[in-house]
């Protein structure tokens, strides 16, 4: 069996493998593979065609960490939403209790032991599905 065609099946088992995972490594690895495989199809030796894979897929992994680094997530974007905002408390006894935000009852805990929750309570922080409230 020809080079060029054992790094194209490698490149295929990688693309295809990353369809189930969802990292984009994969797909890099996939990538740099089908590269060695025209590598070798246009006839390079085995030590260009290893270099060839090495070199795309450490700038594509350094590309990849570098925009994984640099997108938003989600997920603290949507905290920072929730902080600010005002409660009304559902129960609240020592310290702990419900309150009710954004249509559903969330476990929600006193910032400090001076919180009065007879009044509207402001969200300080999010910690796991909790609720850190103030004054």
């Amino acid at each position: 069996m020809q080079a060029y065609v054992v790094w194209w099946i490698l490149a295929a088992v990688l693309v295809g493998v990353e369809l189930t995972s969802g990292t984009f490594y994969l797909l890099v690895y996939g990538v740099a593979a089908a590269a060695s495989g025209l590598a070798a199809w246009l006839g390079a030796g085995l030590s260009v065609q290893l270099l060839t894979a090495g070199v795309i897929a450490t700038l594509g992994t350094l590309a990849l960490r570098h925009w994984k680094r640099s997108t938003a997530h989600p997920e603290s974007s949507l905290q920072n939403m929730d902080i600010g905002q005002t409660v009304w408390v559902e129960s609240w006894q020592g310290g702990r209790g419900q309150v009710k935000y954004r249509g559903a009852l969330w476990d929600a805990e006193a910032e400090s032991a001076g919180v009065d929750s007879t009044h509207p309570l402001v969200i300080r922080a999010v910690k796991g599905n909790t609720l850190i409230l103030g004054n």
